[in-house]
């Protein structure tokens, strides 16, 4: 019985390992991440040259920074939550002198709707469950 008990435990470690590191393969390297994000906003945004340029090194800056605290919270959500939010604080901070008034409102309003969209589907998966 306890060998059963000791193979179940270790088979679910194994499994949630090999799920964290899909995941972070699926996320992509802070470079990947920062570059698809930065396309989406250019295309969104119709950002400058310039603008595109300042934009990437943000990305690039806080992709890392979401790296290393995340890594720090070691799974624990609340935590995770908190630091998108500090990110995402971080991020609007750093966008507002780079962007135009209506590229930043044009911001705020995808990044609500996308907002809610992802709710949406949270809440889906939640009844499904």
């Amino acid at each position: 019985m306890k060998k059963l008990i000791v193979l179940s435990v270790m088979l679910m470690a194994i499994f949630s390992f090999a799920t964290a590191q899909q995941q972070q393969r699926q996320m992509g390297t802070p470079e990947e991440r920062a570059k698809r994000e930065t396309d989406r906003l250019t295309e969104l945004l119709k950002l400058t040259a310039d603008q595109k340029a300042k934009i990437q090194a943000v990305e690039l800056d806080l992709a890392k920074q979401m790296d290393a605290k995340r890594q720090k919270a070691q799974g624990d959500r609340e935590a995770i939550r908190a630091v998108v939010q500090e990110i995402q604080k971080l991020r609007e901070e750093k966008y507002k002198p780079v962007l135009t008034a209506d590229q930043f409102k044009k911001y705020l309003e995808d990044r609500e709707k996308r907002q809610k969209e992802r709710e949406q589907r949270q809440g889906q998966g939640q009844r499904n469950n």
